[in-house]
């Protein structure tokens, strides 16, 4: 059996069993790999827009055996996929801006899948947001730490949901809900990343610095009032 990393192991957990998937932006196609060796998927599409982690998922594929199950395409984001083609679709390791405009770009095939398994590696309040307004709610979110980094794993269906704080939208709502274990290192993290900014914007004398400044101190506040209910 395929050795998975523990980031795409989490992944492969919210799969649906029996569901149909396509992998975007596959890499070496491990995902693919597991979820048809563990029976979780029927057969699987990995897709990728450069031929050289094609070449090496085929490698993968062909020496476990895998070859009539998943279908190596080469492409841009959705643009290899027909609507209703698969059930489930993952995008992992690209940014949040990245992911949206994949999905903008084919809303045909977006439509018609049941369930979106997003691993954003930033930008994952602008990626929430797309989301709630493109007609899919947040049904599960997640969050790994590995290798010294925290990922973020965000699970979208069908559906409507309003998230008026913006907060909420920035740590995820799910995330705190649940007061995952790992939301108080990302919020140290977020926290962190935010000081750093706000030192930079001590060195400024500009009007709009000072504006940026006070904001940032506003959403500060607001992080750490969600810390407080930890």
């Amino acid at each position: 059996m395929i050795k998975l990393s523990n980031r795409l192991k989490l992944l492969a957990s919210y799969v649906p069993q029996e569901s149909i998937v396509a992998d975007i932006g596959t890499d070496h196609g491990y995902l693919p790999v597991y979820l048809v060796l563990k029976g979780i998927c029927p057969r699987a599409v990995a897709a990728d827009i450069n031929q050289g982690p094609l070449e090496a998922a085929r490698s993968n594929i062909l020496e476990h055996k895998a070859s009539g199950l998943i279908e190596l395409r080469l492409g841009n984001g959705l643009e290899v996929l027909q609507p209703g083609e698969v059930e489930t679709i993952i995008i992992a390791g690209m940014g949040g801006g990245t992911i949206r405009d994949i999905l903008t770009a084919s809303p045909e095939v977006a439509g018609t899948v049941k369930r979106l398994i997003l691993q954003p590696m930033a930008d994952e309040m602008e990626l929430r947001q797309y989301l709630l307004k493109s007609g899919w709610t947040l049904r599960e979110e997640d969050l790994l730490l590995e290798d010294g980094r925290l990922y973020v794993v965000m699970v979208a269906e069908r559906g409507h949901e309003r998230v008026e704080n913006p907060v909420l939208l920035e740590l995820g709502p799910r995330l705190v809900e649940k007061k995952h274990p790992l939301l108080g290192l990302f919020i140290a993290k977020r926290k962190e990343k935010y000081h750093k900014i706000l030192a930079g914007l001590a060195q400024s004398t500009l009007p709009e610095a000072r504006e940026k400044t006070v904001g940032i101190r506003k959403k500060l506040q607001e992080i750490e009032g969600v810390e407080a209910c930890l």
